[in-house]
């Protein structure tokens, strides 16, 4: 659901999302469709029809590995918000894609939802790469290494992981942070715990 039109400013609409709040990781694992470690492959806007100030962006996905559920072939997200020509729409709160990305996906109600992610911003986690080690390591969506599976239902602090950014990493032992197998067989762990639970009438 949307809030509401919160500016319109010369080019840009800006349009407020409602306060999601951080899922416990159960939570978030259960209440997804699928979830996927996949590739940015391509990045599209276009209005969401003739005449339309909303913008709607397709994401197409390489599809690495299957964790949980069934995906359809090929993937492609459509979330509301993006830019076409001189005119761009931001949704607060909801990530934005770049040819390249690698990520890990909770994906519910894509298509049908204004957001196919999970929990909004919740719903993504970057692959990263440590330039020591090369060892893969799992992070937030504000950049902060992830170093268990629980700490996705803490607060998205923004500004604290801005400043990370530039300089989090050194402070931060990567080791310490999730590799993708780990965040994967944690995901799995948890759907197949919730599969072997009896239906509750």
């Amino acid at each position: 659901m949307l809030a509401a039109f919160v500016g319109f400013a010369a080019l840009s609409i800006q349009v407020r999302a409602t306060t999601v709040v951080a899922p416990e990781f159960e939570q978030l694992v259960n209440k997804s469709d699928y979830v996927v470690r996949a590739v940015v492959k391509d990045v599209r806007s276009e209005f969401a029809r003739p005449g339309s100030k909303q913008i709607v962006t397709y994401v197409e996905l390489e599809v690495k590995e299957v964790i949980v559920g069934e995906p359809p072939s090929p993937l492609v997200l459509r979330m509301l918000g993006g830019r076409v020509g001189d005119k761009r729409m931001v949704v607060s709160g909801a990530p934005e894609f770049v040819v390249g990305d690698e990520d890990i996906l909770f994906v519910r109600g894509n298509g049908k939802n204004f957001t196919p992610l999970t929990a909004l911003m919740h719903g993504r986690y970057p692959v990263a790469r440590d330039e020591t080690t090369g060892r893969g390591y799992m992070m937030r969506n504000n950049r902060a290494p992830l170093r268990d599976a629980k700490e996705v239902s803490g607060k998205m602090d923004h500004e604290r992981a801005g400043a990370a950014g530039e300089h989090g990493r050194r402070a931060v032992d990567l080791t310490e942070a999730m590799s993708p197998e780990q965040f994967a067989a944690a995901i799995r762990a948890v759907r197949k715990q919730d599969n072997g639970r009896p239906n509750e009438k």
